[in-house]
């Protein structure tokens, strides 16, 4: 309704000038704001001129706007308007469409203003003098003038202290001549100089198919090109190559421009004459030439040409073209048809007007290579021919391979973008023993030792490269991303599924193999780490997803699970008689831990319905000699040396005699490393002891994330319910942030002293710490208090009194649940009113008062107390840390 109103007013505004009613300044600038193509169509609506609304902010512009709205007889301009008809919103969504232009007409696009006539510097000696022609006759010597002289009616020139000349049918150069001579006879001891100042005008008709038809007045040099630029330039169905000049009734000349253009042929652009006509017919026959040609565009043809000599117009076919065959869209009464030609017909085949000539692409695919990727000094694509096996591709392991290379495990990749791929699995150590014939199309992988980016940058580094060597694994690098990207759209499964019109089971069976995979953990979530570019994560990915789209219950998917003690545990390709020592290389080798006695291999068997197999065997065994063959979705798991560790340490530090790093064996307590390390120094705070566990930090880092999302789920529930809006959002965000900012300790609780004296045991575990911080003669309180603070214990005072010390309670103080937490990390509550309590038996020097703050305070925000105390207990064990 706005819009309507808005455009009334535009419509008394603009049609009527009896009313005083003028559109206000932010009306226009809201209709401006609207699409160009609502603007057009609303205008048009109402029947008003869009020049005359824009001429609401500057009259004297909209003058111009008008008439250069009104007068569209330029191809420029109407061609930006319908650029300009929609806004840059509606341009992004246009399609973009490669516009074929008809061949030479831009010759005569630019302004005719810009059009300039034969130069009188380029007066040729023949040129016939006429009437109306003006010389610069110059005279230096004995006497010296300069003068504008003009071939007056009756074909003189009259030159001071010189008789008259008659220079009609005279040349340029004889004319030259005579005057030389006459003065060096008559004007003794002057020499002359002539030139042409101005040339006569002729007069030219200019008809047809010309931007504007008419007399024209150009010089005595000008051609037949010239008149066409004069007269604006050809319309866009003017003919090209019939322009005709015509002499007192007849035809003089024929001009050609395409020989011209393409050519360079300026033997058919004649001088004209006063009194000719130039007449551009009509275009009669025009195809169109689009495709692998260098030059795609409407072409005119004469009666006598082929489509060789149309195809020769557009500069020929490129080198990507296809050769073999030219497809020809031919109408006729009822319907198009094709005309598909050889090229043995390409000279005699006749054109219609009208025809379409299309010369398709050749295929981007090669006939006769093999690509090398990976972690190679030179990647890319070699000649089949000249590498027919993966020896000769390969080479020298020396040269041909970078420092982080995997030696043991590399892939061949076979098939076509239209057929299975299929995998050959080598050992770069076993080549001159094993070596692989190579086909066409195949791709050859070769991959890091190292999963991740860091791991192989620092080997790299250990081996000092040259700066030409760190050049090899940069190009290698650049190299692997192209390919990479190639190899993913070539795996494409939605394209894939399109081109090849797979039936919906496909996508089932597919959704099917993805779901095995994740419940074998095949699917690996990485972490924040950047993997290595050759890394078998990264390599394979395109390719499991190929050999797990191309499944079928006829064709089980080639991939197995390797688990267990391997460098790298997850899902590989397999190929035909794929064995035990296979899969083990393809998982980067045993690492030192794995149980070489025995192994597990489970099978999936699908029959009436899908049963699993548990088999074992002796790992050495079957390493040594292979007798099992692996199929679809088996898993291989190496297992762990029986009461196998690793070397296990923890860490004492603070007030004992030898801190430090301490190997520990399996089932090792903790009195046991104290007494290794010394025992305690005088001034250690056995009671305030700290022991961190790298397990409970792990979970207590989980539940400060989950109980980060609760309180945010909680505080917008609260927000939406009657009266909610009570919450004190400051605070709220305040806890928010201290909780994203936590970092979680893993500290567990433990007394130390009845450690020591064998009441309890504590048996270690790898990443364990002990902290023995000094004995501390401190009291902290904080929370809800004034004036949080640390006081100097006093075995006479209260909780009350150590509060008083800290300012007192704050407004939103919740007194009854004061607690207490002790040196050791446990918390102590009162059980009775804290104000009676026993003090002696309560406070310690170490321990620190917490006064929570009362939630009923926050609209009953459950979880606050649970934040704040979380952030309390962290804090005083890191204050217990941080003090050693």
């Amino acid at each position: 309704m706005a819009i309507r109103h808005l455009f009334m007013l535009f419509t008394l505004f603009c049609v009527s000038t009896a009313f005083a009613i003028t559109p206000s300044k932010e009306q226009i600038e809201q209709f401006k704001k609207l699409p160009k193509s609502q603007q057009v169509l609303l205008a048009k609506q109402y029947g008003i001129d869009l020049g005359s609304i824009s001429s609401s902010d500057n009259n004297t512009q909209a003058t111009k706007q008008q008439g250069e709205l009104g007068s569209s007889i330029n191809k420029n301009q109407k061609t930006q308007s319908e650029e300009n008809y929609f806004s840059d919103e509606e341009k992004r969504f246009k399609p973009k469409v490669d516009k074929v232009q008809p061949f030479g007409y831009d010759i005569f696009s630019q302004q005719t203003s810009s059009f300039n006539q034969a130069e009188v510097s380029l007066v040729p000696d023949d040129y016939l003098l006429g009437i109306g022609d003006k010389l610069k006759i110059t005279l230096f010597g004995q006497q010296s003038s300069e003068q504008i002289v003009e071939v007056d009616s009756s074909g003189r020139i009259a030159i001071p202290e010189l008789q008259p000349i008659d220079v009609i049918g005279l040349t340029f150069a004889d004319l030259v001549g005579l005057l030389k001579d006459k003065v060096s006879r008559e004007l003794i001891g002057t020499s002359i100089y002539v030139s042409i100042a101005e040339l006569k005008s002729i007069n030219v008709l200019v008809l047809g198919e010309v931007s504007t038809p008419g007399s024209y007045s150009l010089n005595s040099l000008s051609t037949i090109t010239h008149s066409l630029y004069k007269s604006g330039g050809l319309t866009n169905i003017a003919s090209l190559r019939n322009i005709q000049l015509r002499r007192k009734g007849k035809l003089i000349q024929t001009l050609d421009l395409y020989e011209l253009l393409l050519q360079g042929n300026t033997v058919g652009n004649i001088e004209l004459k006063s009194g000719d006509t130039v007449f551009v017919p009509s275009i009669t026959n025009r195809v169109k030439v689009v495709g692998a040609v260098r030059r795609p565009a409407y072409f005119e043809f004469k009666e006598n040409e082929t489509v060789s000599d149309v195809l020769d117009m557009a500069g020929g076919v490129k080198a990507s073209a296809y050769k073999d065959e030219v497809k020809i869209v031919r109408y006729s009464n009822e319907a198009r048809k094709l005309i598909s030609i050889s090229p043995t017909e390409l000279a005699n085949f006749r054109l219609h007007d009208g025809d379409e000539i299309s010369v398709q692409e050749s295929s981007n695919e090669f006939r006769n290579e093999v690509t090398l990727i990976g972690a190679v000094v030179r990647p890319g694509k070699y000649s089949l021919s000249k590498t027919p096996d993966l020896l000769s591709l390969i080479g020298n392991p020396r040269t041909s391979l970078l420092p982080q290379a995997d030696k043991h495990y590399g892939l061949i990749l076979r098939g076509g973008a239209f057929s299975d791929i299929s995998i050959i699995q080598f050992s770069l150590t076993e080549l001159l023993e094993s070596n692989i014939p190579l086909k066409a199309g195949d791709e050859v992988f070769v991959f890091s030792r190292y999963e991740y980016k860091d791991e192989e940058d620092k080997m790299l580094a250990s081996l000092d490269l040259t700066e030409k060597e760190l050049e090899l694994q940069n190009r290698s690098k650049l190299w692997h991303l192209y390919e990479q990207q190639l190899f993913e759209a070539f795996v494409n499964v939605d394209a894939l599924g399109q081109l090849n019109g797979k039936e919906e089971s496909k996508a089932f069976i597919a959704e099917e193999n993805m779901k095995w995979l994740s419940q074998i953990g095949g699917v690996r979530e990485l972490n924040d780490k950047v993997l290595s570019p050759f890394s078998r994560a990264n390599l394979l990915q395109a390719i499991l997803k190929k050999l797990n789209y191309q499944a079928s219950p006829n064709k089980p998917v080639k991939i197995i699970t390797v688990k267990g003690k391997v460098r790298y545990p997850g899902n590989y390709p397999i190929g035909d008689n794929f064995t035990v020592a296979d899969a083990v290389n393809a998982a980067g080798g045993l690492v030192e831990s794995a149980y070489m006695a025995q192994a597990e291999l489970t099978s999936y068997k699908r029959g009436a319905e899908l049963d699993v197999e548990h088999a074992s065997f002796n790992l050495q065994t079957e390493l040594n000699a292979p007798t099992i063959y692996l199929s679809s979705k088996d898993t291989l798991n190496i297992l762990a040396t029986p009461k196998w560790s690793e070397e296990n340490q923890v860490s004492l530090r603070g007030e004992v005699k030898f801190p430090g790093l301490y190997t520990i064996a399996r089932g090792e307590s903790l009195i046991s490393v104290i007494e290794r390390a010394g025992g305690f120094t005088e001034f250690a705070a056995i009671n305030g002891a700290v022991f961190t566990r790298d397990e409970i930090k792990k979970q207590e880092q989980l539940q400060i994330k989950k109980l980060t999302e609760s309180l945010q789920r909680e505080i917008a529930t609260k927000s939406l319910r009657p009266g909610g809006n009570d919450v004190a959002y400051s605070e709220v965000k305040q806890l928010l942030a201290d909780l994203s900012k936590v970092e979680a300790k893993g500290r567990l609780v433990i007394d130390l002293p009845k450690i020591l004296n064998g009441e309890q045991n504590l048996i270690l575990q790898d990443g364990d710490a002990l902290i023995i911080p000094p004995q501390r003669d401190s009291i902290s309180v904080i929370g809800e208090v004034n004036y949080p603070s640390s006081h100097l214990y006093e075995g006479t005072l209260d909780l009350s009194q150590y509060v008083s010390k800290s300012g007192g309670f704050k407004e939103f103080a919740d007194e009854d649940r004061l607690y207490i937490i002790k040196a050791n990390g446990s918390v102590v509550i009162p059980k009775s009113s804290w104000f009676a309590v026993e003090r002696n038996n309560l406070l310690e020097p170490g321990d620190t008062i917490v006064v929570p703050l009362d939630s009923t305070s926050l609209d009953t925000l459950t979880l606050w107390s649970t934040s704040t105390q979380i952030i309390y207990q962290i804090g005083v064990a890191m204050a217990a840390i941080s003090s050693i």
